[in-house]
């Protein structure tokens, strides 16, 4: 008797800081796991083209591989011994360290003209994958671990659950604040090798502290309970949801804002601060003020998509944002509900990452090949009402009196849309939406109605335009299209998103069709900058431009600048834009402006590098929706640029952007070159709606400032002050940016 109480007494200082390192450990995991997403996602930015497409797929290919990491766990906990385990563990940990530093894998230099999504996956795999599996399986094992230690906490160990997913948005956190603007990527990259070596010996310490700790009875725990089917279809289906939305909203911030890891990691850290708080049980969110939040929120959305475009960034984000943490908090509490003991927890683990992994690949493949709007979005929010408690458990009864509720008021209001003029339907529908949202949002305690309403508003809302009379809809891997007849008819527009990609007059004031050559409007109407920029290269070189180059072709309206015995190539990113610019059923502009122009597909900074020097003006027009991808302007770039062009040659970079401030971004990577910057702004026309004549910002960039002189520019040019740090492909501060377009 006494020896074992002896025993128990060597045991109590480790005892004492068992939690404090599963704690620790389980911190450090998965902070280093979720550093590496933006991290190697930033490094591979100039490779895939900056498209807020290739963070869908690479979120997709990180919850795969957690999904892997989180099988291995199980398997590993059922069929192995702990101590084994551990040992095996740490081979595999120090085997995925030979892959270290952190860099693209050899053979991925350069992506395909096709099949980009599945090379992507390849990439990330080929580069990443065996430190990110190794890691991921800590989550699960360490808790599998604490579950046999000799503490009263040991029965409930998703705790450190929460610590790791705390970890992971601490770190998330981090990147943008502190790390992004400090560190170089090559610097990160040491740095996070640094930590995964530090994570390897704690590891091994939690190891350790099983064998030494772990009870006489522990081996029991093996023993698992039978879980029922319909449960592991609640587990997967509240982790599909989440995930598929995580995508979704990432997708949709990402194609208005920028095209940059800083915004695309903050869903990601909402998504993992809804585990911290659901995965308790005392939350510090109490459940009742999230699902009274829910509703109001949805109906939020309904009003966002409903005014999409028109809604500035600083509303339209956090609502976005708070909409989807909410429905996150929403499916995750449930979840942590429905939790099994911890006998089982590597199993619930492994079923709630493949609702992951299937969720993140229905956003990020299955819905672009399914849906030509981002339709995806409203329909996973409206499946995270599902997940509201008491929602399947009303009566039939109840059932069908709420939907002929829903559908009394819905038909009343579509009655009367009938109803009114003309004139005044475009406003009646918003202000019918709108109360409809409003219903939606005081439905808390009616989850039925509340479903019904939410699905007409939210749907209404994000599929129909009483405003616009919509030719065609497209949809690709980088992006949903819509063709746009405004103004009676007269005039077309391509929309990328809540963004105008180019404008044609099809029709003139009496409504007969329009057969001369067309004339460029929106952001390159006559008279703009883009005009002006272009004729001052022109007639400095004797009225024609031998070797044009066009980045980002739209619907090809910069083509109609082209003149007679000029050489234009284009160059575009998306297969699916070159069809629509060339389809004359939709624009005119290629076949009548540009019919013998050489387009070539592909990202322009990659493509760039095949072409030859020589080239007299290049026009950078990349646009992301409203965002310009970040790869094409740092000081690689524009060393690429200047590599290609004539002695003499000048670039004309479209920077116009709602939510950040590129101009010094562009003059700095252009000093660093040697090269010499002019901006304008140009505030379109007093009658934007009626002539589509819009507002842009856009920068000339020249070898010398002789070579600016020579352009003769007037004085509503002026000299750009470069940024206090030069961006490079291995640093890049969105944050800065932002922050500078909001003094403005």
């Amino acid at each position: 008797m006494a020896s074992i109480e002896a025993s128990a007494d060597s045991h109590l200082p480790l005892r004492s800081v068992a939690v404090v390192l599963y704690c620790a450990t389980s911190f450090l995991s998965a902070g280093l796991l979720f550093c590496l997403e933006p991290m190697f996602s930033k490094m591979v930015l100039p490779e895939l083209g900056g498209s807020a497409a290739v963070w869908s797929v690479a979120m997709m290919v990180f919850q795969g591989l957690l999904l892997g990491g989180y099988v291995y766990a199980h398997l590993l906990t059922k069929f192995v011994g702990t101590r084994r385990a551990t040992l095996f563990h740490i081979v595999v940990m120090a085997v995925a360290a030979l892959s270290l530093p952190i860099a693209i894998a050899h053979g991925f230099e350069k992506p395909p003209s096709a099949g980009v999504p599945l090379w992507t996956i390849m990439l990330f795999v080929a580069s990443i994958g065996l430190p990110f599996f190794a890691i991921s399986a800590n989550a699960p094992l360490l808790q599998a671990w604490y579950s046999g230690l000799d503490r009263k906490s040991a029965s409930n160990p998703y705790f450190l659950y929460r610590a790791s997913n705390l970890g992971s948005f601490v770190v998330l956190l981090a990147y943008p604040f502190a790390i992004e603007p400090v560190f170089g990527l090559a610097q990160q990259s040491h740095l996070w090798s640094l930590g995964y070596g530090v994570l390897i010996a704690g590891v091994a310490l939690c190891g350790l502290s099983v064998a030494q700790l772990s009870t006489p009875t522990a081996s029991a725990a093996a023993t698992r309970p039978h879980t029922r089917v319909r449960v592991v279809l609640s587990w997967i289906a509240l982790g599909f949801v989440p995930s598929g939305l995580l995508v979704a909203v990432t997708a949709h911030i990402a194609t208005d804002a920028a095209s940059a890891p800083f915004l695309w990691i903050v869903p990601l850290a909402l998504y993992l601060l809804s585990f911290v708080f659901a995965f308790a049980e005392c939350q510090a969110l109490p459940p009742k003020l999230v699902l009274a939040l829910q509703p109001v929120t949805v109906g939020a959305l309904a009003i966002l998509f409903l005014w999409a475009g028109k809604v500035s960034w600083a509303i339209a984000l956090p609502c976005h944002l708070l909409a989807f943490f909410v429905a996150a908090m929403v499916c995750h509490t449930r979840l942590y509900r429905l939790r099994p003991p911890a006998s089982d927890l590597t199993r619930f683990y492994a079923w709630m990452s493949l609702g992951g992994v299937l969720g993140g690949t229905f956003s990020a493949l299955l819905a672009p090949a399914l849906f030509k709007t981002v339709l995806e979005y409203p329909l996973l929010i409206l499946a995270a009402l599902l997940a509201r408690p008491g929602l399947f458990a009303s009566v039939r009864v109840e059932w069908r009196k709420e939907t002929v509720f829903v559908a009394a008021v819905v038909g009343a209001l579509a009655a009367a849309l009938f109803l009114v003029g003309k004139d005044a339907r475009v406003a009646y529908f918003a202000m019918a939406v709108m109360t409809l949202a409003a219903f939606t949002a005081f439905q808390a305690n009616r989850p039925v109605r509340l479903l019904g309403f939410a699905a007409v508003s939210l749907l209404v809302a994000t599929l129909y335009d009483p405003t616009q009379s919509i030719v065609a809809r497209a949809r690709s891997f980088y992006g949903a299209y819509k063709v746009v007849d405004v103004d009676d008819g007269r005039l077309r527009v391509l929309f990328h998103g809540a963004t105008a990609h180019g404008a044609e007059q099809i029709r003139d004031e009496r409504g007969n069709a329009v057969s001369s050559r067309p004339e460029p409007l929106a952001y390159y109407y006559k008279g703009g900058a883009h005009s002006e920029a272009i004729d001052a290269v022109r007639r400095r070189d004797g009225g024609m431009l031998r070797n044009v180059a066009l980045v980002g072709l739209g619907m090809g309206a910069l083509t109609c600048f082209a003149q007679p015995n000029e050489h234009w190539t284009l160059y575009e990113l998306d297969p699916l834009i070159v069809e629509i610019a060339k389809d004359r059923r939709l624009f005119r502009s290629m076949a009548a402006c540009a019919r013998h122009a050489t387009v070539v597909v592909g990202d322009g900074r990659l493509t760039l590098a095949d072409a030859r020097p020589g080239i007299d003006l290049l026009i950078l027009d990349a646009f992301s929706s409203d965002a310009v991808p970040t790869h094409l302007l740092t000081k690689e770039a524009f060393a690429l640029y200047a590599a290609r062009l004539g002695p003499h040659g000048v670039i004309v970079v479209h920077i116009s952007n709602k939510n950040m401030e590129l101009s010094g971004v562009v003059a700095a990577s252009a000093a660093a070159n040697g090269m010499v910057t002019a901006i304008k702004t140009d505030r379109g026309s007093a009658d934007q709606a009626r002539t589509l004549r819009l507002p842009a910002e856009v920068a000339v960039v020249a070898r010398s400032s002789a070579d600016l002189e020579a352009l003769r520019l007037d004085s509503t040019w002026r000299p750009a002050v470069p940024a206090r740090r030069v961006w490079t492909d291995d640093y890049s501060n969105v944050l800065a940016a932002i922050i500078r377009k909001l003094r403005e």
